[in-house]
């Protein structure tokens, strides 16, 4: 499994949070991955063609990651904006976690 590292940002929260996050990283089954330009150039991209902005750059870097990487799942609880930026990607399949069933903690 693959992460990338903007990701971190919207899930280190502090005292509470950080733990359980850090214990699924020292695993060592979750491998971070940065971006570089090509893939925020990319994920640019995703962003103008749903005609969206900065508020979705995170989702838009996830799905333009999984992109690079030839396709994946994507795990959310919030699908809609992901399955927005990867609608013209049918290697990328966005599965929703509302059931709670999924989980990494």
């Amino acid at each position: 499994m693959r992460v990338p590292s903007a990701v971190l940002i919207e899930l280190y929260r502090g005292q509470g949070h950080n733990e359980p996050i850090d214990r699924v990283l020292a695993q060592g089954f979750v491998r971070v991955v940065t971006t570089g330009a090509l893939i925020a150039r990319h994920a640019g991209h995703l962003l103008a063609d749903a005609d969206r902005g900065s508020e979705l750059a995170v989702d838009a870097l996830v799905v333009a990651t999984t992109i690079r990487l030839g396709g994946g799942l994507i795990l959310t609880d919030d699908p809609a904006d992901l399955e927005l930026l990867s609608a013209r990607y049918p290697a990328v399949r966005i599965v929703s976690n509302h059931s709670g069933t999924l989980s990494l903690w």
